[in-house]
C-alpha cells in the first residue's frame, strides 16, 4: 500500500500539457507496469475464452469425446479464474493509479500555490484557482485509470483479429476494417463534446470568482444595499452555466448511445456473416460459436477505448489548466547560493518608508492612510520581490538575499484577515501538532481565546465548522493571534491584531502581548490608543514614510497630527465579540477613540 499524501509530488514539467501528463506517468511508471500488466491478463484471458469454448464444442460435444470435452471445459475454468484473479488485482492497481496522480497533482498544486504565493491570483481568478484544486486534479486521475484497460483493450483487439483471421480471412477483414472504422466515428465525436466542456469549466471558473467576491464583501454589500444586484448577477451566471452543463450533458448521452449502438452494427454484421459461413460450411459449428463470442466480447474493449479517449480529452484540458497555474513564475526567488547570506538577529527595517522595528522591542507602527500599513508590513515581511523599492533589511542585510525558507522561519507575518479551516480548535491554534497542550493553552491566554474552550464543545478536540463561520470575527481574529504567537518567532509581524475585538479584550490582549514577547522582536500596525501605550516605540507614518518616532505619550504631545488620528472617532469593532453562525469578520478599524473606563462586562460578554 502506499502512504497518501506522498512525501515527495516531484517537480511537475509544464512545458505542454502532454509532458505534463508524461511526467505524472513516469513518476508512478512501477505501479503503472503492474497495473497494465494484470489488466493485459484480465482482457487477453476473455479473449481467447470464447476459442476454448468453441474447441470444447467441436473436438468434445460434437466428436463425442469425454476426454477432449474435460481437457477444454479444464481450459475454461483456467482462463476463468485468471480473468478473475486478475481483474480484482487490476482493479486495485487502478485505484492506486488513479489516488496517486490526482493526490500528486493536488500536491504540486498546493505546493506551488503557496510558493508562488499572490502572483497566482494576481495573474489567474480565484474561481480558475479553486477549480484546478477541487477537479482538476481528479481529471489527471483518471486518465491513470483508464489507461491500463486501454493497452489491454488494443492487445486483445488485435489478438480477436488474428484468431477470427485464422478462422475465416473475410471475418478477420471485417474485424481488422470495421473497428479502426467504429474508433475514427467515435473519437471525431469526442472533438465538439471536448470544446463544450472547456467551455463549462470556464464558466464555471467564473461563477466560483463571483461567488467568492460576493461572500467576501457581503458586509460591504449589505451596508450599502447591493445584495440584490449581486445576487442577479450570481443567478444570471448560474444559469449561464447550468445551460452549458445541459449541452455537455446533451452531447455526452448522444456519445454513451453511440458507443453501443456503433459497436453493435460491427458486431452483429460479424454475427450475420459467420453464419452464412457456417451454412455453406466455411466454418465449423464449434467456430461459429467463438464467433460470437468474439463479437459479444469485443463490445467491451471497444467502449473502453472510447471512453479512454473521452478521459484523455478531460485530462488534457484539465493538465491545460494546470500548466498555466504551474507555470505562474513566483515573487519571490532564492538568490544564487553563493550570494545568499545568514544575517545575525538584528533590526528589521524598511529604508523605502523609513520604519525600523529594533531587537527585543515591540514597535507599533500608525499608517495614515491606513491602507498603507498592510503592503508595508508585507515588504518588511519579504512577500513580494518586485517593484522598484529597495527591499526589507534584517540587522542591515538585504531580506533578498536571504534563503526564503530562513526569512518565514525567522519572520513571521500575520495580517487582519483571520483565517480557519474545518478541524479542532487545537488544529487551528497548532495545525502541524507540535506542541503541547499546556503550550497551546498558554498561547490562547494571551491571545484572551480561552474563552473558546467553553463556546466549542468537546474544548480543544472541538471541532470548529469550516472557515470558522460558527465563531465571530473576533473571535477568529484572537484564534489566529494564538496560532501566530504559538511559533515564538524570532520577529512576530501583526497587522490589526486588535481590530475586531471589544475594547476589554482589547486592553488586556495588548498587556499580554508586551510580557509574551518580552525580549523578542515585535513590529505592530495599529491606531488603537489601546495598544500603543504598550509599545517600546511608535512610528507616526503619514503617507507611508515615518515622520516621527517615540513614545506615544510624547508623540500625542508633540504632533498635533498624530494626536488627530489616533483619538478621531472612527467607530468601535465587535463590541460583544460574540458568536454568531455564518458571522462575517468585521472591517479593520484604524482608528479607535481614546476610551472612557467601561462597567464591568455582563454575562455572557467578553470578560
Amino acid at each position: 500500500m502506499r502512504d497518501l499524501p506522498l512525501k515527495d509530488p516531484g517537480t511537475p514539467d509544464v512545458r505542454s500539457p502532454l509532458r505534463l501528463l508524461l511526467r505524472t506517468a513516469a513518476q508512478q511508471r512501477r505501479s503503472m507496469a503492474i497495473g497494465t500488466a494484470f489488466g493485459c491478463a484480465w482482457m487477453l484471458a476473455q479473449a481467447v475464452l470464447p476459442a476454448a469454448v468453441g474447441r470444447a464444442l467441436d473436438e468434445g460435444v460434437l466428436a463425442g469425446d469425454d476426454a477432449a470435452l474435460l481437457r477444454w471445459a479444464g481450459v475454461v475454468l483456467a482462463l476463468a479464474a485468471v480473468s478473475t484473479v486478475a481483474a480484482v488485482l487490476r482493479h486495485r492497481y487502478a485505484v492506486t493509479n488513479w489516488l496517486t496522480a490526482c493526490f500528486r497533482t493536488l500536491q504540486q498544486v498546493g505546493r506551488h500555490t503557496a510558493h508562488a504565493g499572490t502572483a497566482v491570483t494576481a495573474r489567474l481568478p480565484q474561481g480558475e484557482v479553486l477549480a484546478s484544486t477541487s477537479s482538476d486534479g481528479p481529471r489527471v486521475g483518471d486518465a491513470f485509470d483508464v489507461t491500463q484497460r486501454a493497452v489491454a483493450s488494443v492487445l486483445a483487439v488485435v489478438l480477436v483479429a488474428v484468431l477470427v483471421l485464422r478462422t475465416s480471412v473475410p471475418l478477420g477483414l471485417i474485424v481488422l476494417l470495421g473497428i479502426p472504422a467504429v474508433l475514427v466515428v467515435l473519437v471525431l465525436l469526442l472533438r465538439p463534446l471536448k470544446a463544450r466542456q472547456q467551455h463549462q469549466r470556464e464558466l464555471s471558473g467564473q461563477l466560483t470568482a463571483l461567488g467568492t467576491d460576493t461572500v467576501r464583501g457581503l458586509r460591504v454589500l449589505r451596508g450599502v444595499g447591493g445584495e440584490e444586484v449581486f445576487l442577479t448577477r450570481y443567478r444570471e451566471q448560474s444559469q449561464r452555466v447550468r445551460a452549458a452543463g445541459v449541452r455537455v450533458a446533451a452531447w455526452e448521452s448522444g456519445l454513451e448511445a453511440l458507443q453501443v449502438l456503433v459497436p453493435g452494427l460491427l458486431v452483429a454484421a460479424l454475427v450475420w456473416a459467420g453464419a452464412r459461413a457456417t451454412v455453406r460450411g466455411e466454418i465449423s459449428p464449434g467456430q461459429l460459436v467463438a464467433l460470437y463470442g468474439y463479437a459479444a466480447f469485443l463490445t467491451a474493449p471497444l467502449r473502453m477505448l472510447v471512453e479512454t479517449a473521452d478521459k484523455y480529452a478531460r485530462a488534457l484540458v484539465a493538465a491545460r489548466r494546470l500548466v498555466t497555474l504551474l507555470g505562474v513564475p513566483p515573487r519571490l526567488a532564492d538568490a544564487p547560493e553563493s550570494e545568499q547570506q545568514h544575517p545575525p538577529a538584528g533590526a528589521l527595517a524598511d529604508p523605502a518608508s523609513g520604519v525600523l522595528a529594533a531587537p527585543g522591542e515591540l514597535t507599533a507602527v500608525v499608517s495614515d492612510p491606513p491602507e498603507l500599513a498592510a503592503p508595508l508590513l508585507r515588504r518588511l515581511a519579504r512577500f513580494d520581490d518586485s517593484g522598484d523599492e529597495p527591499g526589507a533589511t534584517l540587522a542591515g542585510v538585504p531580506l533578498r538575499s536571504v534563503p526564503v525558507a530562513q526569512v518565514r522561519r525567522r519572520v513571521v507575518l500575520a495580517e487582519d484577515d483571520a483565517q480557519l479551516f474545518s478541524g479542532t480548535l487545537r488544529e487551528q491554534v497548532d495545525p502541524e501538532g507540535r506542541h503541547t497542550d499546556a503550550q497551546v493553552l498558554a498561547a490562547m491566554e494571551v491571545a484572551d481565546a480561552t474563552d473558546l474552550l467553553d463556546l466549542v464543545d468537546g474544548g480543544l478536540a472541538g471541532t470548529v465548522t469550516e472557515r470558522g463561520r460558527s465563531l465571530s470575527g473576533g473571535q477568529r481574529q484572537r484564534l489566529a493571534l494564538a496560532r501566530v504567537l504559538l511559533r515564538d518567532p524570532e520577529v512576530l509581524v501583526l497587522v490589526e491584531p486588535t481590530s475586531a475585538v471589544d475594547a476589554h479584550t482589547e486592553a488586556r490582549i495588548a498587556a499580554r502581548l508586551r510580557a509574551a514577547r518580552a525580549g523578542r522582536t515585535t513590529l505592530v500596525a495599529t491606531a488603537s490608543p489601546l495598544v500603543l501605550p504598550h509599545a517600546d516605540t511608535v512610528q507616526w507614518a503619514p503617507g507611508g514614510r515615518v515622520a516621527a518616532t517615540g513614545r506615544h505619550a510624547d508623540l500625542l504631545a508633540e504632533h498635533p497630527g498624530y494626536r488627530r488620528f489616533v483619538t478621531r472617532d472612527a467607530g468601535d469593532g465587535d463590541a460583544h465579540d460574540a458568536p454568531t453562525a455564518g458571522a462575517v469578520p468585521a472591517q479593520p478599524t484604524a482608528r479607535r477613540p481614546v476610551p472612557a473606563p467601561l462597567p464591568a462586562p455582563l454575562p455572557g460578554q467578553e470578560t
